[in-house]
């Protein structure tokens, strides 16, 4: 579902809560768990993504990320890549009661030669890497299963 077509969220939407909205609280609740990419902007999350949170929390009491194991990752050009921005991440979906991969933590920094022509990650021990995260987000889901 992409989240960038979501009106911008505000509390008069608990009581006529829209379509949009609906179908990212399904998509979200019928996963068996959810990989979060984000980059980092100004030291936090894009405002699209926390938008989209602030949807799948609402209304009150019906967080769609409470018991959805959840793994956050993210990639920059920057020299602590998207740390920031998942720390704020990660705090946000706690609160919300999501669990989340907590080893290994990815930030991943981009640079000119990150990506081979055909677009597959070049070096070898980022690959294994990721595979480990994903792999780590996949005994979560086990465990929550």
């Amino acid at each position: 579902m992409p989240i960038a077509h979501l009106p911008f969220f505000g509390r008069q939407f608990d009581e006529d809560f829209p379509a949009e909205g609906w179908a990212l609280k399904e998509a979200i609740e019928s996963a068996d768990g959810l990989l979060v990419v984000t980059p980092e902007y100004n030291r936090s999350i894009p405002g699209v993504l926390k938008n989209a949170i602030d949807w799948a929390t609402r209304p009150p009491g019906r967080s769609s990320f409470t018991n959805t194991p959840t793994g956050v990752i993210g990639a920059s050009r920057g020299a602590i890549s998207t740390a920031v921005a998942q720390a704020h991440l990660k705090s946000i979906l706690v609160a919300q009661g999501a669990p989340l991969v907590g080893r290994p933590e990815a930030y991943i920094r981009i640079t000119d030669d990150f990506f081979t022509d055909d677009g597959q990650v070049a070096s070898e021990s980022t690959r294994r890497f990721l595979t480990g995260f994903l792999e780590a987000l996949r005994d979560l889901v086990d465990r929550w299963s």
